[in-house]
């Protein structure tokens, strides 16, 4: 399976991951979106410190173990 731009994954944890910016390193960026694909925003507590990022690092391989949605 080749990995593009704008792809939808789904991970094992339940969380639904779009594809942002593909490197020849085979270490992608993707953000975290809801199932509509609409991007959600980094969550923060109370005193300000972010407990949930938006943005993702994941390898290739790492990928490749998602489900994939679109």
């Amino acid at each position: 399976m080749e990995i593009k731009k704008k792809q939808i994954f789904k991970t094992p944890a339940g969380l639904y991951l779009k594809v942002k910016i593909i490197r020849e390193s085979k270490l992608h960026t993707l953000v975290l979106v809801d199932k509509k694909g609409n991007l959600l925003p980094e969550r923060r507590n109370n005193r300000g410190h972010v407990i949930e990022r938006s943005d993702r690092l994941c390898s290739e391989e790492t990928i490749l173990t998602f489900k994939k949605v679109n």
